[in-house]
């Protein structure tokens, strides 16, 4: 701020992530037990960083996104939170995946402004480097962007959305959002209204960590405008609505493999890490054996 350059800071907070320690003076705060009285200390913790921007003069030039990395953890609720979504953390369902996204950007976005379209964690550099003068930087990174002495060339997954916000541009350019497992494995598409599962868990509690994925034969449809909830399933015209909606499922396939396409250039870096002994052991034996 002093050098009167741009600048880029984040801020992970400890508060709210399991196990919730509350310090004496929040406490009881709120009379609503672990979880308010957490998020109560968060939200001040916030506030000190918004206040901070005040005081060096520059709120009204900043861009500030407030979100999380994933749905609640209800399995460990009254310290982790509850969502009305389907499911938790570690699920295939919106519980795990729909978090909360809060924009302050004076004079771009109007305050009180709610935006129901598809936004994702992946937009964020796209669109912050597009506020920054450079709306190319995906294009860029494909085939390799000087960055200062580092060369990057990654595949961005992420889209600018700097016009839409701009109100340039009626709708956001992200139509889908592709649904990973933390174990790397592609739970689900959504396209638009339409939310194609190809992995479920239907498990509960502990047991969505300790027990495994149903990878389904005949994927199923979700229509995410008047089903948000994920809830269909429980209707006696469920099997006949599936298969009226079957065509969904050719076109799915299309557009996953259209976007596994990138994987030919930019093989994924790394498999995820994984709690089973089976993958320590493949480890272990490819470290080890001859070349």
């Amino acid at each position: 701020v002093k050098a009167g350059k741009p600048f880029f800071c984040y801020y992970n907070s400890t508060r709210m992530h399991v196990f919730t320690h509350l310090s004496k003076e929040y406490e009881g705060k709120t009379g609503l037990g672990l979880q308010a009285d957490g998020m109560t200390q968060h939200d001040d913790n916030v506030g000190k960083l918004l206040d901070e921007l005040d005081k060096l003069g520059i709120a009204e030039n900043t861009i500030v996104i407030y979100t999380t990395d994933n749905g609640a953890e209800v399995m460990t609720w009254p310290d982790g939170g509850i969502t009305p979504f389907r499911g938790e953390k570690a699920t295939n369902w919106e519980g795990g995946y729909r978090v909360p996204c809060l924009i302050k950007w004076p004079g771009v976005i109007k305050p009180g402004t709610i935006y129901n379209e598809m936004f994702a964690h992946e937009d964020v550099i796209p669109t912050l480097c597009a506020a920054a003068g450079d709306p190319n930087v995906v294009a860029k990174t494909l085939t390799g962007y000087k960055l200062g002495n580092k060369t990057v060339k990654v595949h961005l997954d992420g889209y600018n959305l700097l016009p839409f916000f701009k109100g340039e541009v009626k709708e956001s350019p992200r139509k889908e959002f592709i649904y990973w497992s933390d174990d790397g494995d592609l739970f689900a598409l959504r396209y638009n209204r339409w939310k194609i599962v190809f992995i479920e868990q239907n498990h509960e509690g502990l047991d969505v960590w300790a027990r495994g994925f149903e990878k389904l034969r005949l994927p199923i449809t979700y229509d995410m405008y008047i089903d948000p909830f994920e809830r269909g399933n429980t209707s006696i015209y469920w099997s006949a609505w599936q298969i009226q909606h079957a065509p969904f499922l050719y076109g799915s396939q299309a557009l996953v493999g259209q976007w596994l396409q990138s994987f030919k250039q930019f093989p994924p870096r790394q498999k995820p890490a994984s709690f089973n002994l089976d993958e320590v052991m493949r480890k272990l034996t490819e470290k080890n054996s001859p070349n």
